[in-house]
């Protein structure tokens, strides 16, 4: 779709959407949008939820149909990497999980979080022109502030993964600043652009993208996710900061891995594997 066909849709779907709900999620558009897509077979929506991870991974264990989306307007225990809160008002985000039964090994499993970043990442730039980066192992970005994150969860058995679930917290209507004490900055599609984004034909966007790019890799095409990550990534070929169980230490980011593995090379010529579990990485300042 071309970024004209694709404002032209938003704002088109904005129009058939009631005055009265100009603020929530037109479950009812998007049901009928994505009539033809796997993640309409099974939409939970909540006004307010604890955390759509939760709920989704709680669905998985009950046998819900892959597919399944759980969406919430907000959160009251929105959930990062590594025990991290989201922060998210009300109404003005994207807050939602898919449940996925993908039919890879658990080896291949970062896949799903590359698809995902990358469909958000064009779903945005489709529908507004703002190109965003992304901060391995699993955030957007736009310049050094936050636009979205992605946590990804999965239930494993013998055979592979039983279901995975991937939850993306997008700030899309919201200005960051009216909360204190944030951390890395986050920004929002509006301080980028200075427009209030359509939140429902942004998700459908998102999701016919993801749909077709999953479709894929289920096909055995990864390599192309890839290239198109590392095309999009922030820190490949960039000096950063790595943390880890009170270790800090410099390096150049070098390639990622097929596992999803982030490889540097040290000051001594030394290439290292990080996993993606067990650090936080940052760009190293220039100057």
């Amino acid at each position: 779709m071309s970024d004209g066909e694709g404002r032209r849709q938003a704002s088109e779907l904005n129009k058939r959407k009631s005055s009265t709900h100009r603020d929530r999620i037109n479950v009812s558009v998007l049901r009928e949008e994505l009539a033809d897509c796997i993640f309409a077979r099974n939409i939970v929506y909540r006004p307010e939820i604890d955390s759509t991870n939760t709920l989704a991974k709680t669905l998985g264990a009950q046998g819900a149909p892959e597919g399944t989306l759980v969406i919430a307007e907000k959160q009251k225990k929105g959930r990062g990497r590594r025990g991290r809160s989201w922060h998210s008002p009300g109404y003005v985000n994207l807050l939602f999980s898919v449940l996925l039964r993908p039919p890879i090994p658990a080896r291949q499993a970062f896949v799903l979080t590359m698809v995902l970043a990358v469909s958000a990442g064009q779903a945005i730039e489709e529908l507004t022109g703002l190109r965003s980066m992304i901060k391995w192992p699993n955030d957007l970005y736009v310049g050094e502030r936050k636009l979205a994150g992605i946590l990804t969860e999965f239930s494993l058995q013998s055979e592979g993964i039983e279901y995975g679930v991937l939850g993306l917290g997008l700030n899309v209507n919201w200005e960051p600043g009216e909360i204190w004490g944030i951390a890395p900055p986050a920004t929002s599609i509006l301080v980028e652009t200075g427009m209030r984004v359509d939140r429902t034909a942004l998700l459908i966007q998102l999701l016919k993208s993801f749909e077709k790019s999953y479709g894929n890799v289920k096909s055995g095409e990864i390599d192309s996710f890839y290239r198109t990550w590392n095309e999009r990534s922030m820190i490949l070929g960039k000096d950063v900061i790595v943390s880890s169980k009170g270790q800090r230490i410099q390096a150049r980011a070098q390639k990622i891995d097929l596992d999803g593995a982030l490889v540097i090379v040290d000051s001594e010529g030394k290439e290292k594997k990080i996993v993606s579990a067990d650090v936080s990485i940052r760009l190293a300042k220039t100057r």
